[in-house]
C-alpha cells in the first residue's frame, strides 16, 4: 500500500544517528534537569529564531500547536480559523471558551467576520497550507498587516515552513507551528512568537512544556547539521515525489495540475462522475438524489484503495468542494508517477473535466 494519507516519512540512518548522539549529549548536562526555563531552551529558541526569520526574544517554545492555541482561546472571545484547514486546533479553540468561526481567506481578508477587532484572533496558515498548499501571497500579507494595524490578533501557522522556505511572518503578526511535521507526533515540541507572548502563555506554559532536555536534545540536532540531513533526505524527497506526480500528469496525460506548496495538494472530484452502470429509464423517472460529498470521497477512496493507494477525505479539513488529499510524505518518484497514473485514468476525479476545459 501507497500511504499518501500524511504519516511522516522515517528518518535517514544518518540523521538518526546524529539525533541519539544530541540526546546523550543533553542528557549529561547536569543543569538541565535543575535549572528551569519557561520561555525554552537557549539553544533551541535561537535555532527556530534563526531558522523562522524570528526575534528569539519573542519566541517561546511550546508543547504543541494546540499547546499555543489555547492561550488565544482563553484570551480571546472570537476566532475566525481559516477554511479549509487541519481540523485538530478547533476542539481545543473551542474547548477553551472561544467562539469558532470558519471562513475562506477571502472573507478573512476582506474583514467578512463578527466581533470586535480587539477581542477577535484571525488564524491562518501559509506557506503550505494544510490540505491544499497555498501560500499567502504578497498582497494578502499586505493586507494583514493592515488587520494587525487595525487592532486584530493575527495568528499565522507556519508550520510548513520547513518544506517551504520562510518568506517572513506578516508584519503585526504572530508565527505559531510545531515540529511534528519533521518526526511525527513524537517530537512534541512547537512555538509561538511575537510581542508579549511568553507573558500571555505564562498560564499554560506552567508545568506544561517539555523537559528542558528534551528541548536542548532538539536544539543540538538542528543546530549541528540535522535540519540540513532532513532538507537533503526528507524535505528533498518530498519535493521530488511532488515533481514526479505533476510531470507525469502534464506528459502522460495532458493535465496541467496547479503548483502547490509544501507536501499537500487536493485532488479534486467530479460530481458528475460515472458510480455505477447507466441507469435504467425507470431509475431515471425515479430521479435519485445526487450522490453526496461524503458519498462521493468515499467512492473514490475506496477506489484508490482497490489500486494500492490510501488517501483522506476534504472533508475533514472542511473543503468547500469534494476531493481528495494527499500528502507525498516518504513517497518515491516511481510511486508518485503510478499515483498521477491512478487518478488521471479514475472517473471520479475531475483532472480529465480541466484537462479538457470544462473547469
Amino acid at each position: 500500500m501507497i500511504d499518501l494519507s500524511g504519516s511522516p516519512a522515517p528518518w535517514p540512518d544518518e540523521a538518526t544517528r546524529l539525533w541519539a548522539d544530541r540526546v546523550g549529549r543533553a542528557a549529561r548536562q547536569s543543569d538541565l534537569w535543575t535549572v528551569p526555563a519557561p520561555q525554552g531552551d537557549e539553544v533551541l529558541r535561537e535555532v527556530l529564531a534563526s531558522q523562522l526569520g524570528l526575534p528569539v526574544e519573542q519566541l517561546t517554545i511550546t508543547a504543541s500547536l494546540r499547546a499555543a492555541a489555547l492561550t488565544y482561546a482563553r484570551r480571546f472571545g472570537h476566532v475566525v480559523l481559516e477554511r479549509p484547514t487541519y481540523p485538530g486546533v478547533v476542539p481545543v479553540l473551542a474547548g477553551a471558551g472561544a467562539q469558532v468561526t470558519r471562513a475562506s481567506w477571502d472573507e478573512l481578508l476582506k474583514g467578512a467576520f463578527g466581533g470586535e477587532p480587539w477581542d477577535t484572533v484571525l488564524w491562518f496558515t501559509s506557506p503550505g497550507r494544510n490540505p491544499d498548499g497555498r501560500t499567502l501571497t504578497g498582497q494578502e500579507r499586505a493586507r494583514i498587516a493592515e488587520l494587525a494595524a487595525e487592532g486584530h490578533r493575527v495568528v499565522v501557522n507556519e508550520t510548513y515552513a520547513w518544506f517551504c522556505g520562510q518568506a517572513g511572518t506578516p508584519a503585526g503578526a504572530d508565527s505559531v507551528g510545531t515540529l511534528h511535521k519533521l518526526r511525527g507526533v513524537g517530537a512534541r515540541l512547537g512555538w509561538m512568537a511575537g510581542p508579549g507572548c511568553f507573558e500571555e502563555a505564562f498560564p499554560e506554559l506552567l508545568g506544561t512544556p517539555p523537559s528542558p532536555v528534551w528541548q536542548r536534545a532538539w536544539g543540538l540536532f538542528l543546530r549541528d547539521g540535522g535540519l540540513d540531513l532532513l532538507r537533503d533526505g526528507l524535505l528533498a524527497e518530498v519535493d521530488t515525489a511532488k515533481a514526479a506526480f505533476r510531470d507525469r500528469l502534464a506528459s502522460a496525460h495532458g493535465i496541467e495540475f496547479p503548483a502547490f506548496d509544501g507536501p499537500n495538494a487536493l485532488i479534486p472530484l467530479d460530481p458528475r462522475a460515472a458510480e455505477a452502470p447507466a441507469p435504467t429509464a425507470e431509475q431515471l423517472a425515479a430521479e435519485a438524489p445526487a450522490p453526496t460529498a461524503e458519498q462521493m470521497e468515499e467512492s473514490a477512496l475506496a477506489a484508490l484503495h482497490e489500486e494500492g493507494f490510501k488517501a483522506v477525505a476534504a472533508r475533514h479539513f472542511d473543503a468547500e468542494r469534494p476531493a481528495l488529499r494527499a500528502t507525498f510524505f516518504g513517497v518515491g518518484a516511481a510511486e508518485a508517477i503510478r499515483f498521477a497514473d491512478a487518478v488521471a485514468r479514475s472517473p471520479r476525479t475531475a483532472l480529465r473535466l480541466r484537462c479538457q476545459g470544462h473547469i
